[in-house]
C-alpha cells in the first residue's frame, strides 16, 4: 500500500494526532544520547538538534505552539523525522502508536468556534472510532512559512 494512503498516529500530551506517512523518514526511539539541547531557537520552537545519519537536524516541540503540556520527559519521548523543503527536521512526540489506513478514519468538521482558538495551527480532524485525531500540518511548525511564537 502506498505511503500516502497510510497515516502515522502519535500523541502529544495525551492528544491524538495523525500524520501522512508520505513525509516521514524515520521514527527514532532512543533519543537521549543523540540530542544536543544547546542548539535551540525558542522563537521558532526548535528545542534541540538531533544527530541523524551524521548530520545535525533541528528538533521542534509542537507542544510549545499548541500550548500542550507533557508528563513525559524530553529524553524519554520519541522523534519523528520528517522530510521538508529545507531538508530533514524532527518533531518530538510523547508516543508513536500505530499506522492506520487513511480510508479507515472518518473526516470530521472542526467547529467554527474552535477555528479561532487554534490560530491556524490545524484545520482538520479525523475520527478513529469515537476518538478525534488532529491532522498534523507540518508546515505550521517548521519551515519558511512558520512565524515566531
Amino acid at each position: 500500500m502506498e505511503s500516502r494512503n497510510r497515516l502515522l498516529i502519535f500523541r502529544l500530551g495525551g492528544v491524538g494526532f495523525v500524520l501522512s506517512l508520505g513525509g516521514v523518514v524515520e521514527v527514532v526511539d532512543q533519543i537521549a544520547e543523540r540530542l544536543d539541547f544547546e542548539r535551540t531557537d525558542s522563537d521558532y520552537g526548535i528545542v534541540a538538534a538531533l544527530n541523524f545519519r551524521h548530520t545535525l537536524i533541528p528538533v521542534v516541540d509542537p507542544m510549545l505552539r499548541l500550548g500542550i503540556d507533557s508528563p513525559v520527559p524530553r529524553s524519554d519521548r520519541k522523534i519523528i523525522v520528517l522530510q521538508g523543503s529545507e531538508g530533514n527536521w524532527a518533531l518530538l512526540a510523547d508516543s508513536v502508536e500505530e499506522l492506520a489506513v487513511a480510508q479507515a478514519l472518518k473526516d470530521c468538521m472542526l467547529p467554527s468556534w474552535l477555528n479561532h482558538k487554534v490560530k491556524g495551527l490545524y484545520s482538520q480532524v479525523k475520527l478513529s472510532g469515537s476518538e478525534p485525531l488532529i491532522v498534523f500540518e507540518a508546515e505550521h511548525f517548521y519551515g519558511m512559512n512558520v512565524k515566531p511564537i
